[in-house]
């Protein structure tokens, strides 16, 4: 298309919008047909069954996206176990929001930016990898994109004093975004600086104030309710920041990798629960304490954890927070959803965007937009409140996820002002321009690029040989391919110990004594503080009629969980006296 046809292509408007729409759909329908798979990952659909079956989830609330949560609800009682029709509507969303952010472009920096804006949103595959998934950022990135373009809508009337009933809508909007991701609540303070810099009088300040506020509490305060009555804590939507704090700053946070509870990835297998870590915090927590903590003193604890860590360790802290930055910007996404790592690594073959140049770009953009940074403050605003999230938290690709769309602005805006430097022969600032976005873009591929090659390791190791590949396999009664892929998963993490166990089992199945032998005696040496290498190895000896090894090993397990059904029953049947 040349300059002047794709001029007068963005002066048809409905056009334009209505090509965006199919072309982002067309796209994101591309790759959940050739890439992914039914849906793996079932955290909020497993509690939205029991909650319509009528269950109690207990605490379990307090960690979840309370308008994810009965959105999900709200599906199955319409459409029942019917969860990809919940995938399909959220790349709708997504479709639909690429339509928002060339409308917010276009508000202010025209339409080239506008519709290069929405290009980048819509070929940045890993988007639509996590749009895919049952999460609920595609509802932040929504309702994100709709607060800025209404604050932008109401700017004139603003200006003329009037139809300050638009601050309520504000205000609903980002309670929504609230009641979906808590930290939306940061954009608060920010909507209310930039109206009183905006608005004509002092009166009308005070009533858009007040109006946003109302709104913003007409969606929170039923929450907060809920959560002080069920459990008499007050926690304002959930419960879980302070256990993600610790994730981010604890013992052996990276910036990427997070600071776990010993062994909890293991742990974690023993329990049908999804993301069952949440149970386990607040469970050491009241063990360390010896205190029936509520949900709230739970995530204090963990924030005091963190902070005294922080404390004792202020240069590792500080290091650590100018890795979180780069990592923020940098180029390789920080999967924590297995699926979703397996697909990103299928789609860096396809012909879409990567990360580094949205990032780069968007840099670059922010730079030279700086002469009109009142005109763009919303936009900046957006990308602050995320990298703040990301440094008081860690980097995983869903944390920096909502910023994206607004680097996506900046970004367009960079490329159109390199394409007006060549239009208008001006090849010194080209040159300038062009220049920084290449040490940019090195800089988002290559900066602490050895600590992204390790976690990249483990992530291939962990996600796809032993969760996406070993697990899989052993589920579906293939053995023999499961120990191809755990044998993988070890060899490039020999500490790993799941996938000895995994690897024991497997063998033990089929009828490999002397390797599953060996391979359990490695899972003890490695975690023998965890039941399961114990008990497995008391089974495999149990299996082979050897009982007075047996004992001994299922004792053992039995004494580190002593809710370990199995260790019992088989204790109780090959000694009953022991119990």
């Amino acid at each position: 298309m040349t300059q002047g046809k794709l001029f007068r292509f963005l002066e048809n408007k409905p056009l334009t919008l209505l090509a965006i729409f199919i072309f982002a759909l067309f796209v994101k329908l591309l790759i959940f047909s050739l890439v992914t798979e039914p849906i793996i990952f079932y955290k909020y659909p497993y509690f939205a069954e029991r909650i319509s079956n009528g269950m109690d989830i207990g605490e379990r609330i307090l960690d979840l996206s309370p308008f994810y949560l009965y959105a999900n609800v709200l599906l199955f009682n319409i459409y029942g176990e019917n969860w990809e029709a919940l995938a399909l509507l959220q790349i709708f969303l997504g479709s639909l929001n690429c339509l928002f952010i060339y409308l917010i472009g276009e508000k202010i920096y025209g339409k080239a930016v506008g519709f290069v804006a929405a290009l980048f949103l819509l070929l940045y595959g890993n988007l639509t990898l996590i749009e895919l998934s049952l999460e609920p950022e595609v509802f932040v990135l929504l309702f994100n994109s709709l607060i800025i373009f209404f604050l932008i809508q109401s700017k004139e009337a603003t200006a003329a004093g009037k139809e300050v009933w638009r601050w309520f809508i504000i205000g609903l909007l980002i309670g929504l975004a609230a009641i979906t991701k808590p930290n939306a609540l940061f954009f608060m303070p920010l909507a209310v600086l930039w109206n009183w810099w905006e608005s004509p009088s002092y009166r009308f300040r005070i009533k858009s104030t007040f109006l946003l506020l109302i709104g913003v509490a007409v969606l929170v305060s039923p929450i907060t309710l809920r959560n002080y009555f069920k459990f008499q804590d007050f926690i304002l939507i959930t419960a879980d920041s302070g256990k993600v704090f610790y994730h981010g700053n604890g013992p052996g946070a990276t910036g990427m990798e997070r600071a776990d509870l010993p062994e909890q990835g293991f742990t974690e297998e023993g329990y049908v629960e999804p993301d069952y870590a949440h149970t386990l915090f607040r469970k050491v927590a009241r063990n360390l304490t010896g205190r029936s903590l509520k949900p709230s003193d739970c995530a204090n604890f963990w924030f005091n954890r963190a902070l005294d860590h922080i404390r004792a360790n202020p240069f590792s802290a500080f290091t650590l927070e100018i890795k979180k930055f780069f990592f923020f910007f940098g180029n390789y996404e920080v999967h924590d959803i297995d699926s979703t790592y397996k697909y990103y690594r299928i789609i860096q073959n396809w012909p879409l965007l990567p990360f580094g140049i949205i990032s780069s770009l968007g840099i670059l953009g922010m730079g030279l937009a700086l002469p009109r940074f009142r005109q763009a403050f919303l936009l900046y605003s957006m990308v602050g409140i995320y990298l703040f999230s990301v440094l008081v938290f860690f980097a995983a690709s869903r944390y920096r996820l909502p910023a994206v769309p607004f680097l996506a602005t900046f970004a367009a805006y960079a490329l159109v002002s390199i394409f007006s430097q060549w239009r208008e022969k001006q090849f010194k600032k080209l040159l300038i321009y062009s220049g920084a976005a290449c040490v940019l873009f090195a800089g988002t591929h290559f900066i602490l690029r050895s600590e992204v090659q390790t976690f990249d390791r483990w992530q291939t190791a962990t996600r796809i040989h032993y969760s996406m590949g070993g697990n899989r396999f052993f589920r579906q009664g293939l053995y023999r391919e499961a120990v191809q892929e755990f044998e993988k998963a070890i060899a490039l993490q020999p500490a790993f110990a799941p996938a000895y166990n995994r690897l024991g089992m497997s063998l033990a199945i089929l009828e490999d004594y002397e390797r599953a032998e060996k391979y359990f005696k490695k899972v003890i040496e490695l975690s023998p503080g965890i039941d399961q290498g114990y008990l497995n190895l008391g089974l495999l000896y149990e299996l082979k009629g050897d009982h007075s090894r047996a004992v001994p090993f299922l004792e053992k397990a039995l004494s580190l969980n002593p809710q370990n059904q199995k260790a019992k029953i088989h204790l109780e049947k090959l000694n009953p006296r022991t119990l």
